[in-house]
């Protein structure tokens, strides 16, 4: 079985077939488009490969091997990831959701909680088993390039941590497009190798991940593919490790401004709200300073 695949030479999102060093570790290499600075791994582990990676352990490591739904420790887990359903509540308090790269589910709980109607995928079948058995959800098991759901079906897709582990980002945003409603929004959450976090941590930052990250994107790559694919940014949130806000809590002179302050460093991770916008569907548009989002 072979295990590694070689990349396009042409980069997914301009085109460029120009390219330089972005990081290595171990015998894996990521490369940067010099044209746009999308990041990539070159060579990357083939799907029967991943299906071998993507073992229980390692959504064990990465999650925890499920808790009981009745226990205080669920409901802990739920509070944590409260501030992702404020992040588009106020655009949509209700409605069908499809959470993209649901994991155990825990996200999915608790919007269930908040009255949405909520289904996911993902590409875990040990992952899947939980939030189906444990939580009573439907969830569809395979990778989002072989999955088929409705068309113009849901109000809201999210995808927190997701967009990285795929083959082709702008294929599966293209494609989640034809489920979303024509009112409905996109939510993709990433992480930006142009952080201060990836700049000060360089190759033992967190968000590199190879070989199960495939891309890695800036905050305007995010949004030049979501352009891309017909979609209008209309809300952008920065996260920052606790690394960056202990530090500027422990600066007497800056502490009380902390969470102003911490708005002008580029976080580890950017999570963007986005609805269609048919001036762009369709066409490739042309990246825009990330400046006035509400």
């Amino acid at each position: 079985m072979d295990k590694l695949e070689k990349v396009s030479k042409n980069c997914i999102l301009c085109g460029s077939m120009e390219r330089e060093s972005l990081m290595e570790q171990d015998s894996w290499k990521a490369y940067r488009c010099t044209s746009c600075g999308l990041g990539f791994l070159d060579p990357r582990p083939t799907k029967q490969y991943m299906a071998e990676l993507y073992r229980r352990e390692y959504f064990a490591e990465q999650y925890d091997e499920g808790v009981d739904p009745d226990s205080q420790e669920f409901r802990k887990w739920l509070s944590l990831l409260d501030h992702r359903v404020r992040f588009f509540r106020h655009k949509k308090k209700k409605g069908k959701l499809l959470d993209i790269g649901c994991g155990n589910g825990y996200f999915m709980g608790l919007c269930r909680n908040k009255g949405y109607e909520v289904q996911g995928v993902d590409i875990s079948a040990w992952a899947a088993k939980y939030a189906t058995e444990k939580l009573g959800f439907q969830v569809t098991v395979g990778e989002i390039e072989d999955v088929n759901m409705p068309t113009r079906f849901f109000d809201i897709i999210t995808m927190w941590h997701f967009l990285e582990h795929t083959r082709n980002p702008l294929k599966v945003v293209q494609k989640a497009s034809t489920w979303l409603k024509r009112d409905g929004v996109l939510i993709i959450e990433v992480p930006n190798y142009d952080g201060t976090d990836a700049r000060g941590y360089a190759e033992n930052w967190i968000g590199w991940q190879f070989p199960y990250h495939f891309y890695h994107f800036t905050p305007e790559t995010q949004q030049k593919l979501l352009q891309k694919s017909g979609f209008r940014i209309i809300k952008k949130k920065d996260y920052h490790s606790e690394r960056v806000k202990s530090s500027l809590k422990r600066i007497p002179a800056v502490s009380l401004f902390s969470r102003l302050i911490a708005r002008l460093y580029s976080g580890t991770s950017v999570a963007m709200l986005a609805v269609r916008d048919d001036k762009l569907e369709n066409k490739s548009g042309t990246t825009k300073h990330l400046t006035g989002f509400t």
